[in-house]
């Protein structure tokens, strides 16, 4: 089995195509590691959307994408958390 680091600047994810990977790159950093929860609040999303140069909805659309991949898992309305295969990236 291969390990990558997801959170490095020369990650794999930004080397992606698909840019639902660049927000999740973005949104790893944001995570409070320590308790594995990302906050969706407004400030969150919108340093996202301006780091991939999306609008807001296109990134609703690929933190959806994210869930229903399974990559992100819903706690509660706002908190998320990476699931178990990229916890210990």
């Amino acid at each position: 089995m291969i390990y990558v680091y997801l959170d490095i600047n020369d990650s794999i994810l930004l080397k992606s195509q698909d840019r639902s990977f660049h927000a999740l790159y973005y949104i790893i950093k944001q995570m409070d590691l320590e308790s594995n929860i990302w906050y969706s609040d407004k400030i969150n999303k919108n340093h996202i959307a301006s780091s991939i140069s999306c609008s807001l909805p296109a990134l609703e659309k690929m933190i959806k994408s994210l869930r229903d991949r399974e990559l992100l898992l819903s706690v509660s309305r706002g908190k998320y958390k990476l699931s178990e295969i990229l916890k210990d990236y």
